[in-house]
């Protein structure tokens, strides 16, 4: 035998290997565990992200008052622009979350976390509607 005959098969692919999709990719298709699903991206990320949407809130409201202090329009057109950004970041990632969260609840132990959770975003997704089913129904008594 020659070693023109000889071949090698990489069984571990070092150079072809798949790559892992990314975490974001992975908790939307179900992929990961609920644990890290919830605590990790549901709980702690809307925390984190309103929690620097306020920060950013707070320092539009301060910066508009430095560039015009006598009067209340800029500082309000400050906080108005956070609360417009935060509503730009929170939407998507509650949307995220939300499926997310469904789609791992049942990567656990037990079920019945799993039915917890879902009663969680069932009641999250229903608070966070509220408010645009009131808009909505006072447009149509307005019309009416």
């Amino acid at each position: 035998m020659s070693p023109a005959d000889l071949h090698f098969i990489d069984l571990n692919a070092f150079g072809n290997a798949p790559q892992p999709d990314p975490v974001w990719k992975r908790c939307w298709t179900g992929q990961e565990p609920l644990w890290k699903v919830f605590w990790g991206w549901f709980v702690f990320g809307h925390g984190t992200i309103l929690g620097c949407a306020v920060g950013f809130m707070v320092i539009s409201m301060v910066l508009g008052f430095v560039v015009s202090p006598r009067t209340l329009t800029a500082g309000i057109s400050g906080m108005v622009a956070g609360a417009v950004l935060l509503m730009v970041v929170t939407v998507p990632y509650a949307i995220w979350s939300a499926v997310s969260v469904w789609r791992c609840a049942y990567n656990c132990m037990d079920r019945r976390w799993g039915h917890m959770v879902r009663g969680i975003v069932l009641l999250y997704g229903t608070i966070m509607l509220l408010p645009l089913g009131q808009a909505l129904f006072r447009q149509v008594e307005k019309v009416i």
